[in-house]
């Protein structure tokens, strides 16, 4: 998606830290996050939507020293590991693995987990501001490894403990809700309280109706209706008038053609994972090219059409990255072309597989996002 629609700069009261690294992992945003609170300043880059692990922004003594405190390496390795780095002129990283101290899968796990947790304190922050600068990738030696974005947003949302902020973040106890199924919901690592407050948010028409049919304390259950909030899953169908601070302001998750382009490429995305499921990878490729059969009669704005691997649809993405500012005529040829590419893909299903599958996809594909 185009990096122009990224939240380019801001505050945290605006936009908590973890909408904005949704929104930037949904845009799939390459560049270099910049964070400030008071003296406070942290600097992340993000690739494709996902956080780097730089080499240059690990602070090697302090995780030299995270490993003597948690008893993973005693006080004198470290020293040795020092001395060893420094005779030789390298990282004190390679020294660890040079020395035989940590082997390489579970040193890569610690630097993991050393640094995910470096990023924790931001998620509780609300007051400070954002910058973020689009930009080139980092050169290969540079990057340790990447963090799965929406699995940091879970995890510091877990741990989070600004209760004051999560609630500013959450509808009101009886505006009517709405539960969303996002293209990307299968991908999300739910913990196992999450994906219950999921199923009873599916039988609740507000937060009073959800707590009074949870069996999670409210305090707990807040954490994941804030995180379902973050993450598009969980909105309002219409903004709050009242001075709600944050980010849908200026871009509200309900914004009616995004949903409705992200309802329609969730549909696409079922189509292909029911498809895969049956006959497996041949599956991409009848799908693929279903689409390249109907690609002229869809019209320009499919010019540029894309058959992603999880199934959804790509067109161009300076049109979809701009559903709700474009002219009513044209988001109609839009919805037109997606609906003609459901037909053909329903279709391509059918001669697949028959006319019973067909029926069962149709009749799933109705639970499958909202329109």
């Amino acid at each position: 998606m185009t990096r122009s629609l990224l939240p380019i700069d801001g505050t945290f009261l605006e936009t908590p830290f973890p909408r904005l690294l949704f929104r930037i992992w949904r845009q799939e945003g390459s560049g270099r996050l910049n964070l400030q609170k008071g003296e406070e300043a942290k600097s992340l880059h993000i690739e494709n939507g996902r956080i780097v692990i730089e080499k240059t922004a690990l602070s090697e003594k302090e995780f030299l020293s995270a490993l003597v405190k948690k008893k993973v390496l005693p006080a004198e390795k470290v020293r040795q590991c020092d001395r060893f780095a420094g005779a030789h002129m390298i990282s004190r990283i390679k020294a660890l693995s040079d020395l035989g101290l940590i082997s390489p899968l579970p040193l890569w796990n610690l630097i993991e987990s050393f640094f995910v947790r470096r990023l924790f304190s931001f998620f509780d922050w609300e007051e400070g501001r954002f910058s973020f600068e689009s930009g080139a990738s980092l050169p290969g030696g540079e990057r340790l490894g990447f963090l799965q974005t929406h699995d940091l947003i879970l995890q510091g949302v877990r741990q989070m403990r600004n209760v004051r902020l999560i609630e500013q973040h959450l509808p009101a106890e009886e505006d009517p809700i709405y539960v969303s199924s996002p293209y990307f919901l299968h991908r999300l690592n739910f913990e196992p309280h999450e994906k219950y407050v999921l199923d009873v948010l599916h039988h609740a028409v507000n937060l009073k109706g959800f707590h009074g049919l949870c069996e999670i304390g409210k305090k707990e259950s807040q954490k994941t209706l804030f995180a379902f909030v973050c993450m598009d899953i969980l909105a309002v169908p219409e903004k709050r008038g009242k001075g709600r601070p944050d980010d849908q302001a200026k871009e509200p998750p309900a914004a009616e053609p995004e949903r409705i382009l992200d309802a329609l490429n969730e549909k696409c995305a079922y189509i292909h994972k029911y498809i895969t499921k049956q006959i497996g990878p041949l599956a991409h490729t009848i799908l693929g090219n279903c689409l390249e059969e109907i690609r002229l009669g869809l019209g320009p704005l499919f010019k540029k059409m894309r058959l992603l691997p999880d199934g959804r649809i790509e067109v161009d993405s300076a049109v979809t990255a701009t559903a709700s500012h474009l002219p009513e005529e044209l988001f109609k040829s839009l919805r037109k072309g997606y609906d003609e590419i459901l037909v053909a893909e329903v279709l391509a299903v059918k001669k697949s597989l028959g006319g019973a599958h067909e029926t069962t996809l149709v009749k799933n594909m109705e639970k499958i996002g909202c329109l």
